[in-house]
């Protein structure tokens, strides 16, 4: 027997509501099947884009992560960046975040230097070289990933952004607390 429910579609600047839209009967089974199979495509989904994307990057010598971690000192600026805030960005294990800004000072691009008022933790910075390889390719590499998305319209990108935020990506492991 399927409930009778208002559903909600939210735009910016306007909201529509669809009293016929129907939420079907489902037991907690069908539930975790369906949930489970959207997350089987995630996680494919992810695999392909990572790979594209490194492949969209290999001029750079860097992946996907590694250019994310780039794009995320830039937006901090000087005052830098601890590798554990870094890693909750991007969602990480901080380890990845340690690698990905240890690549990026291999390249000259990235240092790490003492926090100013606690000598005992590092902050990751963008160095002059970073921040000009950025302003030099920057939006060139953001065309190039992108068109990773396909034939997406900005509307349809711009749903799919709404959907995957609801999806948490700072809770622990299962099993980890």
């Amino acid at each position: 027997m399927a409930t009778t429910m208002t559903r909600a579609s939210v735009h910016p600047k306007w909201l529509v509501f669809d009293d016929s839209w129907q939420a079907p009967h489902e037991g907690q089974a069908n539930i975790d099947s369906v949930r489970y199979h959207a997350f089987m495509q995630l996680i494919r989904t992810a695999g392909a884009l990572d790979r594209a994307a490194t492949d969209a990057l290999v001029d750079l010598d860097l992946t996907a992560g590694a250019y994310g971690a780039l794009v995320e000192l830039a937006e901090v600026g000087d005052i830098g960046i601890a590798p554990s805030e870094l890693a909750r960005r991007l969602a990480v294990a901080r380890r990845t975040a340690t690698l990905y800004v240890d690549i990026l000072a291999k390249h000259g691009w990235a240092t790490r230097e003492a926090h100013p008022e606690d000598r005992r933790m590092v902050l990751a910075r963008l160095t002059p070289a970073g921040e000009e390889l950025l302003e030099r390719v920057g939006h060139a590499y953001q065309h190039r990933l992108s068109m990773l998305l396909g034939e997406m319209s900005s509307y349809q990108a711009e749903m799919l952004q709404d959907l995957l935020s609801i999806i948490p990506t700072d809770r622990d492991p299962i099993g980890e607390h």
